[in-house]
């Protein structure tokens, strides 16, 4: 089973203005050390989380709506980082955003609401900055 969209080892693409759905994993996977530039996206309806951030990547989400999905809006572990910004995140059957297994992103300014576990959970030496998001 394969995501909608796989980024890694170092990879640095931008993906804009997309739909991305349905898909049998994730929406998005970024994993190996993968960045990108992930702006004003749609993704929703996805077997597990909208997004997944792994292993020492570094990507910018900016500006995208995740909701729908079977799993967490966007998860982050082992060590994943990234920027968050301005993101609606929404409806998603588990965390809004989960940091976990020594994870460091940094959230500001996204809306997390009516999701159907904790809006922003940290968990397994995981930390992050939050600055200006509406968790409700």
């Amino acid at each position: 089973m394969y995501s909608g969209v796989q980024i890694r080892t170092g990879s640095n693409p931008k993906i804009r203005r997309n739909k991305i759905w349905g898909g049998q994993n994730g929406g998005i996977l970024v994993y190996n050390s993968g960045l990108g530039c992930i702006e004003d996206n749609e993704i929703f309806d996805n077997a597990m989380a909208g997004v997944w951030i792994k292993t020492d990547s570094n990507p910018t989400l900016r500006r995208n709506k995740i909701h729908d999905g079977r799993d967490g809006g966007i998860c982050i572990f082992n060590g994943g980082r990234g920027l968050l910004e301005e993101n609606d995140i929404f409806r998603n059957a588990q965390a809004g955003v989960l940091i976990s297994t020594n994870s460091h992103p940094i959230l500001r300014k996204n809306r997390i609401f009516d999701g159907f576990a904790a809006g922003i959970e940290i968990t397994n030496h995981a930390t992050a900055t939050l600055e200006g998001n509406a968790d409700f």
